[in-house]
């Protein structure tokens, strides 16, 4: 069997979260042990509690009440979706401040399932 072309690498990746494109998620992992992560560029007034329209942590005052997310990851030139995960919501976050360079957000979340390529109908 050919897989030219088909070998999945982080430039070739899109993580969307309930169908929006999160910008510049540097790093994401997934296990199925049913949890999720993704580390995000820092940007200035689009922050993790308003990332580009989505709320990826709750306030404090809507955290019992925030719904759950759909997170996909999808490879961009096949257009194929490499996973969902279903039932998504945020529990942690930190920030990477370094003297030089890109400040970044790790973000880890809980998630009752993930469905790869071969599952996804």
């Amino acid at each position: 069997m050919a897989f030219r072309g088909l070998v999945l690498s982080g430039a070739r990746a899109r993580l969307t979260l309930d169908t929006v494109k999160v910008a510049l998620a540097m790093n994401v992992s997934f296990s199925e042990e049913i949890t999720f992560s993704s580390q995000m560029v820092r940007i200035v007034t689009n922050t993790i509690k308003n990332r580009d329209g989505v709320v990826i942590f709750p306030t404090l005052e809507n955290i019992l009440t925030r719904g759950e997310m759909t997170a996909t990851v999808e490879d961009t030139p096949t257009g194929s979706i490499i996973a969902n995960i279903e039932g998504v919501k945020a529990t942690r976050y930190s920030n990477n401040i370094g003297a030089r360079g890109i400040v970044m957000k790790d973000v880890e979340y809980v998630a009752i399932r993930i469905r790869n390529e071969s599952e996804i109908v």
